[in-house]
């Protein structure tokens, strides 16, 4: 199910048929590295994709993955995680690339097709997106959008001090 499209790129439901480059990305120890899951077998990938193709979308208090595609073959180059709050006030949202298609811009496009499509389909207020604070790629991507930086943080994630910024992006 396709939920927007830029020139290039797709933004849709994930899907089985996925699985292939979803474990490909998600398995680079490049790409995982500040994020905050763990690579999948094959069932476990399987699992997680067939239950994002068929979970609600914009469910409040729940988090949805929606996939990054090439517009050009469908093909699956990563992934956005969008939670909305348990009151509806805000979202936050987390991307995931392959590592081939970073510095394309392709991160851009995305965080700005996710985003619109967000302010039209939800009464949301502002959209939030937290990176750890050496995520060089990530902050070099946010800088580029309309999101502006609010505070830093240190949170305990797996028993480590992990320093965060936050940023944020207000409906217009």
């Amino acid at each position: 199910m396709m939920l927007a499209q830029s020139d290039r790129l797709t933004l849709r439901r994930l899907s089985k048929q996925d699985v292939a480059s979803f474990r490909a990305y998600r398995g680079d120890p490049e790409v995982a590295k500040f994020q905050g899951w763990d690579a999948m077998d094959e069932a476990e990938a399987m699992g997680f994709l067939a239950h994002m193709q068929n979970v609600p979308l914009l469910s409040a208090g729940k988090w949805t993955q929606l996939g990054i595609a090439l517009r050009e073959g469908d093909t699956l180059v990563g992934d956005i995680g969008v939670h909305i709050a348990e009151d509806e006030s805000e979202a936050e949202l987390g991307i995931t690339l392959a590592r081939d298609v970073q510095r394309q811009s392709i991160g851009f496009e995305a965080v700005e097709m996710v985003c619109a499509w967000l302010f039209t389909q939800t009464k949301i207020a502002r959209i939030v997106a937290i990176t750890h604070a050496d995520n060089k790629r990530a902050l070099s991507l946010l800088a580029r959008t309309p999101f502006q930086h609010t505070h830093d943080t240190h949170d305990v994630i797996d028993g480590v001090a992990t320093p965060e910024r936050w940023f944020e992006r207000r409906r217009s």
